[in-house]
C-alpha cells in the first residue's frame, strides 16, 4: 500500500515530538502493509509553515530511522497545504511541494469555510500542470453540506482523499456513514491515514480497506489502492 497523507516529521507540526515517536509510527505502517509513504507536514495551516527545505531536511532524519531499524519502507518528499494567498508563486519557487515530485499537489481546506478564490486557484494549478487531491472533504462543513460543489470540482479535474479513520468510525458514525457514500457516488479516489501518533491518531489504512470491501465492495479497494501507486509513479 502507498500512504499520500500523514504526518511522520519530527517537531515541525502536531506530529511526532521525538524519533522514538516516529518509530512507532514507521512500525505501524510496516505492519500494516505500506510500502511507500508520502510525508505531509502541515504547510500555512494556522501556524504551521513547513517550506520545501525543512521538509527535505527533516525527512533526513526519518530516513535514518528507517536505515538504524532496518525497515522495510520508503519515504517521499510532500506537504499538506492549506489554500493561501502565495501557493502559486510558492509552487514556482520550489518553496511548496508537490507530492513526491510528481504533478499532484495535496491541498486542504479549512474546516469550516470556503475561499472564494477556491476555482480560481485550482484553475491556476491546472495551467501549471498540477492535479489538486483535496484532503479529507469529510472532515470539511461546507463540502458535506454541499456535495455539489466538491462534485464540480472533482468534474473539473480533481481529486479527493478520504482519511482512514473517518472510514473506521474514529470521528462518529455519521461522519464514517457520508465517507463511504461519497466513495460510493465517485467523490473519494483515494484512502490515506492522515497519521500523527501512534497511539491517538495511527496508521488504520488497513481496518479501513476491509471496511470498504465489505461494504462496497472489492473494486473500489483495488481502486483506491492503484490511484495512491499512481500519485507516487505520476500516472
Amino acid at each position: 500500500m502507498i500512504d499520500i497523507h500523514n504526518h511522520l516529521l519530527i517537531n515541525v507540526d502536531d506530529g511526532p515530538k521525538s524519533s522514538e515517536e516516529t518509530l512507532n509510527l514507521l512500525n505501524q505502517a510496516v505492519e500494516q502493509g505500506i510500502t511507500d509513504i508520502i510525508v505531509t507536514p502541515h504547510h500555512h495551516s494556522g501556524t504551521y509553515i513547513t517550506p520545501a527545505s525543512v521538509v527535505k531536511q527533516k525527512l533526513l532524519e526519518v530516513e535514518s530511522i528507517i536505515a538504524d531499524n532496518n525497515l522495510q519502507i520508503k519515504v517521499h518528499p510532500g506537504q499538506e497545504i492549506r489554500i493561501n494567498d502565495v501557493l502559486i508563486d510558492e509552487l514556482r519557487s520550489g518553496e511548496a511541494l508537490t507530492l513526491a515530485g510528481s504533478n499532484y499537489i495535496l491541498v486542504e481546506f479549512s474546516f469550516t469555510e470556503l475561499r472564494e478564490d477556491v476555482d480560481e486557484v485550482f484553475t491556476a494549478l491546472g495551467e501549471l500542470g498540477l492535479t489538486p487531491i483535496i484532503a479529507h472533504p469529510e472532515r470539511c462543513r461546507p463540502l458535506v453540506e454541499n456535495q455539489q460543489i466538491l462534485a464540480r470540482l472533482i468534474k473539473d479535474g480533481a481529486l479527493a482523499q478520504v482519511t482512514a479513520a473517518s472510514v473506521c468510525g474514529e470521528f462518529g458514525s455519521d461522519l464514517q456513514d457520508n465517507s463511504l457514500k461519497l466513495i460510493k457516488k465517485g467523490l473519494i479516489h483515494i484512502v490515506a491515514s492522515d497519521a500523527h501518533h501512534a497511539k491517538y491518531r495511527p496508521f488504520m489504512s488497513k481496518e479501513a480497506f476491509e471496511i470498504i470491501g465489505n461494504d462496497l465492495g472489492q473494486s473500489y479497494v483495488a481502486q483506491m489502492k492503484q490511484a495512491a501507486r499512481d500519485v507516487l509513479d505520476n500516472k
